[in-house]
């Protein structure tokens, strides 16, 4: 569209692209899906400043200034809103990465270095290039553009009346299904929930999209909608290829927002205690003892029982709770409502992989002394600590007993186990290849505490017991679900609060920046208005994606339901960046038009025909992108698409109908005062 211009900001992105990278890798980060949304945010910004300074050069040569001085004039006077704007943005990322959770910090990272490196290329590089080509007289008189968009005449300010009743039913309708929806619109980061890993039988062919295909198959027949809103992710090395392109793995990993509770019935010897008295006990002794149950749900059974549900499937941590809360009542054995596995074991049934008994035997029991050190080097990290010499009947890889070593931190009825540093080594110490099965293997673990003083003979024996009960638990396991992590709800809490913290205090930086630079309190309060409509449409779009799943317009439009996680809050957050430069830039040639002239409807009506060519081009540009992502990038970032290509529609038209009318309204008052 910009011809040469064109060509020399492609340059400077592709730099911009590559800086941000080579940090990352020199930083030795890593990107996760809401880094990949700051880098997208990176690029839209970087190409909107290029677009910024083409739309003033195009300007400055329109009335007929020189060549030369029409690039230096444009750049000038590009620069206070590109400043502004990526300025406004580096102070939210600040505020992100010092408050929000690990996610976020990682999307606020790479927007930060993102900025900087687009701030360089888009106003230094591009500048040194056009200026070495106009030097040697490459570029001659004029920069030739493309002009499909002349300043057009539309009286903006006079249809504000018709703005604010658009954008005010979009506002209500939008916090209504919000908070219509009620928790089942909140992902497992912020609810609690389930996290199965599942490994297929050797010969079973089956793609990421079949796998979730069957979860939500069975969700729909047990009446879950958490099972049906189920995530599924691809684990290790794809296998093979399905006929349709697709890959298909042997490991799958589902989360879900479902739970397997554990249930346990208390009965009272007297009278029994109101709800709230003895979920209080209850909690009074989780503080007591350190521990929590989770979400915990009390239903009177009887006249003097309760039956406690809790999303924590520990039963013995579970036992020792309510032990201690009620001393005097009787506690029946608890049992587990394996919903999630369940559910799991039924789509997948006969297609599973078993993890199998290995029949294992303690042969020998040793001290790692410094004599046995001498003999065998390789324990010098060990000494002090235990050597378990273990049979088995079953032969097994040496890989295949580290990974139930490792995965027994996941298991619902391991975490009373102590966790010490630990190795596997082949049978009698010696080395062997991990893929091959064996009939015998050593472990080795040390208690840190053992190589700074000697352990009292109490000491020894229960690390003793518990590094048995490592070997043994791990090695005679059976099941068809090697990992099954539950995630409480109070950590979804905590999320969630910092989440709204972090964006508070971005809006509060915004204001008092924006009201800095543009001498006016109303600027501020009109941007953050005009945030909050885009924010409020975009969280009433995911909350009607579960409508919309469930009719025939959701899979013609690839809706599934959408729920709130950490990637879809870096898709609001980069829809809010996107929005609040856009703003700026209208914002940017109202304050140069007003020192011209009052404020008043025509001066704002102007600002904007000025700028409309910029909004078309950048939003078109960015829609563009947005939109090969969401049809071709895959299920896993579709939510994260779905909700950047609403906020592109909603944040275009909030800076021209909510934001620039508003500074109206405050202008009004004022003069009416």
């Amino acid at each position: 569209y910009y011809m040469v211009g064109g060509s020399i900001a492609d340059v400077a992105l592709l730099l911009n692209i590559l800086f941000v990278l080579a940090i990352m890798a020199g930083l030795r980060a890593t990107f996760t899906l809401p880094g990949i949304a700051g880098l997208i945010l990176t690029i839209g910004m970087s190409v909107d400043a290029n677009v910024l300074i083409f739309e003033r050069i195009r300007e400055e040569q329109a009335k007929g200034v020189g060549l030369t001085a029409a690039i230096r004039n444009g750049y000038a006077r590009a620069f206070s809103a590109i400043f502004d704007s990526n300025l406004t943005t580096i102070l939210t990322a600040a505020i992100l990465y010092y408050v929000a959770s690990e996610d976020i910090k990682g999307f606020a990272i790479v927007l930060m270095l993102g900025i900087a490196s687009s701030m360089f290329t888009a106003i230094f590089v591009t500048r040194v290039i056009l200026d070495l080509l106009v030097s040697k007289r490459i570029i001659k008189e004029r920069l030739v553009m493309l002009r499909l968009i002349s300043v057009p005449n539309i009286n903006w300010m006079g249809m504000r009346k018709i703005f604010y009743v658009v954008s005010g039913l979009l506002v209500v309708c939008g916090l209504t299904l919000f908070f219509l929806r009620g928790q089942s619109k909140y992902d497992i980061e912020f609810t609690g929930g389930t996290s199965v890993q599942m490994d297929l039988k050797e010969g079973v062919s089956l793609t990421r999209a079949d796998v979730e295909k069957r979860i939500q198959q069975v969700g729909v027949e047990l009446g879950n909608p958490d099972l049906q809103a189920a995530t599924v992710y691809s684990v290790g090395e794809p296998i093979g290829e399905a006929p349709e392109g697709e890959r298909t793995y042997r490991q799958y990993e589902i989360t879900t927002t479902a739970i397997n509770k554990l249930q346990t019935a208390v009965t009272f010897s007297g009278s029994r205690p109101t709800a709230d008295e003895a979920t209080a006990e209850i909690r009074k002794a989780e503080s007591e003892l350190g521990r929590r149950m989770g979400a915990l749900e009390l239903a009177p059974d009887g006249a003097q029982s309760y039956v406690v549900s809790t999303s924590r499937v520990n039963p013995a941590m579970v036992q020792d709770i309510l032990t201690k809360a009620f001393p005097n009542a009787t506690i029946t054995e608890p049992e587990v409502e394996e919903v999630v596995t369940d559910a799991i074991r039924q789509a997948f049934q006969g297609q599973l992989e078993i993890q199998q008994n290995l029949h294992p035997a303690i042969a020998s029991a040793e001290k790692i002394t410094e004599e046995v050190v001498d003999t065998y080097p390789e324990l010098a990290d060990y000494i002090g600590g235990i050597r378990l010499e273990t049979t088995l009947q079953t032969a097994a890889t040496l890989a295949e007993i580290r990974q139930r070593i490792q995965e027994l931190r996941f298991r619902l009825d391991t975490q009373d186990l102590a966790w010490y540093p630990y190795a596997v080594y082949g049978p009698g110490l010696k080395s062997a290849d991990p893929n091959q099965p064996v009939s015998a293997f050593t472990f080795v673990s040390v208690e840190p505490e053992a190589g700074l003083r000697t352990l009292s003979e109490q000491e020894w024996e229960r690390f003793v017991n518990n590094e048995r009960s490592r070997v043994l638990l791990a090695t005679q396991r059976e099941t068809t679900l090697p990992r099954v992590t539950q995630i409480d709800p109070f950590v979804g809490s905590e999320a969630k609060t910092r989440s709204l913290i972090s964006i508070v205090l971005s809006l509060a930086a915004i204001v008092g920046y924006i009201w800095l630079r543009f001498g006016s309190l109303r600027f501020g309060l009109a941007a953050i208005a005009c945030l909050f409509h885009d924010v409020s449409i975009a969280v009433g779009a995911i909350a009607v994606s579960a409508f919309l799943a469930q009719t025939f317009l959701g899979p013609a439009l690839l809706i599934g339901d959408f729920r709130i996680n950490g990637t879809l809050i870096a898709a609001v957050l980069t829809l809010l960046g996107y929005s609040l430069n856009d703003t700026i830039v209208v914002f940017d040639r109202i304050r140069e038009n007003r020192h011209k002239a009052q404020l008043t409807p025509q001066t704002i009506t102007n600002s904007i025909n000025e700028t409309l060519s910029r909004t078309i081009i950048t939003g078109v540009t960015t829609l563009f992108v947005v939109f090969v992502m969401y049809v071709f990038g895959g299920s896993g970032l579709r939510g994260f698409n779905y909700v950047i290509l609403v906020g592109l529609i909603v944040g275009t038209y909030s800076s021209i109908a909510v934001a620039a009318p508003l500074l109206l309204i405050a202008r009004d008052r004022q003069q009416a005062k």
